[in-house]
């Protein structure tokens, strides 16, 4: 059998010339087939050097073996390495010698037999001697070879499955392998040993009970230690009474031992009720009488369940005044007693703050300005259980400027005690009054064309801007216009229309007429001469109310050709109708017959003599009967003064309020409207005196008893210095 050819090596003398050897012979390398070794093939090629003509060669193996030119030689050699020799003569008669080598080699392992699987049982944990059939080797060279396996037959095998190699080498080094496993099963039928306490009787205090520990093992001879299943578990509540505790322990093949023992619980009541009281606490109130106390004391007892102690002073009684002991006791059906106390101290202290009543409405309020408007509204009214009335204090207060858009207001009323109550309202201020404009007077252009003119002529646009506005709140309102882009031949009404910020509009119409194009050379007349710069407003603008009675002053505008003053009453709400009270030149005005503790708005607008006003300006003013007589409010004074009102129909009795910055000095109760005011006097405990300050007073009328703390409104709040 022809294996191949590794390799060819050239031999011999003519390493020196140029022209190729005349004689070649290949090396060969094979693998044997068989013990013999194997057969193979060597390459002989003969060629005369010069001429290249084939020649006749001779080879020693196999013996007699000859060709020419290219030939192979194929024959059996054994294992090793085999010379051959092959011998050629030239055309010039010189004969030429080459060798090689034929290499027979063995490379191939032997081929292993190993048996199949095999599987064994114990029931010994540590497993079981197994034998199993042997190995069988076979090589191409060698022939029967005897393997070794490991583990070797008749070795202790563990329980599970363990790998057996089986391995072979032939005299050459080659090794072959195969191996196959050993599975050895542990049957175990024997079940674990199960240890169990003594039955076990203890005691409880409970009708539930009690928790019962103990202790249960089991051994196996196969898994080592167990843990048993025990029902009840260790550290459950047993009940009264005698309980049957089994316990089961299972090995890992399914072997079990189940056993028993008993519990006993037998009860024995000597525990108190459990009571619980509340801890110590205090309370307070407002009436020096004391006050009703409620509190909650349970017990529990382990064998009668709740138990509803007895306490004295009982809850809902009323405690007087100072630290109270209350003493609890608790007693079961077996008289087991628990007794327990705490303290409940009342403290006479306000806690309570005062009530609110009368807190305005949300409102809207037209804008005066851009800056809003001014807002007047009438605080609400406090009530306090200790101190009566007590004044309010709001912010933003009465009287201030509001910015446009939704304010809130809160007010609050605080007592000598430190309690406040708060409450608010919104006050809306919107503009809703539109802008006022002025367009020009009716005029006319010249036709650029037949057609007419265009309105973006420079004639057409100066009449166009000489339309103006002005508003009270929008110092730059928009004025846009209706003309079309090409004003043709005749009169065309153009519509000014005026928006300020708040989207009020205001409209008004001027006629321009287009008169036909002119001979050529005839200018266009002149824009018309208007007069479109309104007055500067009044300056200084004041109210003063009066009973029934609102008065404004004011300073007349600068301009050189103010005509008059416009002044226009209203109410507050936005879109209220306007009426016109006067008209002139005048610096004041009085406005008379109205109607007390009602707000009216008024707005002084300034024209000229070529009817352009200026924007305006809004005050606001509440006519009302001064309530407060003596001392006037502000009044400078170097003593104590009497404080004077004006009787209130169906007062009993009027509460005096006197503050000195944010304390409270004095709070009276006079039957009459005036209270003298002394040097020294004492006030909830402190003396105080009428020291150089500012004070301010609040009076307000008692309607019925003076114990049902009813009070009409504030009649009214002034203020004093001592200087």
């Amino acid at each position: 059998m022809l294996l191949g050819v590794v390799a060819v090596v050239l031999s011999g003398a003519a390493g020196a010339r140029s022209n190729p050897p005349a004689l070649r012979v290949s090396d060969v390398t094979a693998e044997a087939t068989g013990p013999s070794g194997a057969d193979a093939t060597y390459t002989v090629k003969a060629f005369d050097p010069g001429t290249g003509t084939p020649l006749a060669a001779t080879c020693d193996t196999p013996s007699g073996t000859a060709g020419t030119g290219s030939f192979d030689v194929t024959a059996h050699f054994p294992v090793g390495a085999t010379p051959v020799s092959c011998e050629t003569t030239t055309l010039d008669a010189t004969t030429v010698t080459e060798s090689a080598t034929v290499t027979i080699q063995d490379t191939t392992p032997p081929t292993v037999t190993v048996p199949a699987d095999v599987t064994a049982t114990t029931s010994d944990p540590g497993g079981t001697a197994v034998s199993y059939p042997e190995a069988t080797a076979s090589d191409v060279v060698d022939g029967a070879l005897t393997p070794t396996c490991s583990p070797p037959s008749g070795s202790t095998f563990p329980p599970g499955t363990t790998i057996v190699t089986c391995s072979a080498t032939d005299s050459h080094g080659n090794t072959g392998s195969a191996s196959f496993n050993v599975t050895v099963t542990v049957v175990d039928t024997t079940p674990p040993v199960l240890t169990l306490p003594s039955d076990i009787t203890t005691t409880s205090g409970s009708n539930a009970g009690t928790v019962v520990t103990y202790s249960a093992s089991a051994t196996d001879n196969t898994d080592g230690s167990i843990t048993p299943s025990c029902t009840p578990a260790s550290g459950s509540s047993f009940p009264v009474g005698t309980t049957t505790v089994t316990c089961t322990a299972t090995d890992s093949h399914g072997n079990s031992s189940t056993g028993t023992f008993q519990v006993t619980v037998d009860l024995v009541d000597t525990t108190p009720p459990v009571l619980t009281v509340p801890a110590d606490f205090t309370m307070t109130t407002g009436k020096p009488g004391g006050a009703v106390v409620t509190y909650s004391a349970s017990a529990t007892d382990n064998l009668d369940g709740a138990i509803v102690p007895s306490c004295s002073p009982a809850s809902g009684a009323t405690f007087p005044l100072g630290a109270t002991t209350v003493t609890c006791t608790a007693t079961d059906a077996h008289s087991n007693t628990a007794q327990k106390t705490f303290a409940v101290t009342v403290v006479l202290v306000d806690a309570t703050p005062p009530s609110l009543t009368g807190v305005p409405p949300n409102s809207r309020r037209e804008a005066d300005g851009p800056a809003g408007s001014v807002v007047n509204y009438v605080p609400p009214t406090a009530i306090d259980d200790v101190d009566g009335p007590v004044p309010v204090a709001c912010a933003p207060a009465s009287g201030k400027t509001f910015p446009l858009g939704t304010t809130k207001v809160t007010c609050t009323a605080t007592d000598s005690h430190g309690n406040s109550a708060s409450a608010s309202f919104e006050v809306s201020v919107v503009d809703t009054t539109p802008p006022r404009i002025v367009v020009p007077p009716d005029s006319f252009v010249y036709a650029t064309s037949d057609a007419g003119i265009p309105t973006a002529s420079a004639p057409v646009q100066a009449f166009l801007a000489a339309a103006t506005a002005n508003d009270l709140v929008d110092p730059q309102p928009t004025i846009v216009n209706d003309a079309p882009s090409l004003l043709p031949l005749g009169a065309t009404t153009i519509t000014f229309t005026a928006t300020d910020a708040s989207v009020n509009t205001a409209r008004a119409s001027a006629v321009l007429t287009v008169k036909p194009q002119p001979p050529p050379g005839t200018p266009q007349p002149p824009p018309p001469s208007v007069d479109r710069t309104p007055p500067d407003d009044v300056s200084g603008l004041k109210a003063t109310v009066g009973n029934r009675l609102v008065r404004l002053a004011w300073q007349l505008p600068t301009a050189k050709d103010f005509d008059h003053v416009q002044i226009t009453r209203s109410g507050t709400a936005p879109g209220a109708s306007q009426t016109v009270v006067y008209t002139g030149k005048a610096k004041t005005f009085s406005d008379r017959n109205l109607q007390n503790n009602v707000e009216y708005r008024y707005v002084a607008t300034s024209f000229d003599h070529a009817g352009n006003n200026s924007p305006g300006v809004a005050v606001t003013a509440t006519p009302k009967r001064a309530l407060l007589v003596s001392p006037p409010d502000g009044a400078k004074l170097t003593a104590p003064p009497k404080l004077a009102w004006i009787a209130s129909a169906g007062a009993r009795y009027y509460n005096v309020q006197l503050f000195r910055g944010a304390e409270k000095i004095l709070s009276a109760w006079p039957t009459t409207s005036s209270l003298a005011l002394r040097k020294a006097w004492r006030y909830r405990g402190q003396r105080y005196r009428m020291t150089p300050g500012t004070y301010r007073w609040y009076v307000w009328p008692g309607v019925g008893a003076k114990a049902d703390k009813r009070y009409g409104p504030l009649l009214g709040t002034n203020s004093f210095d001592i200087v």
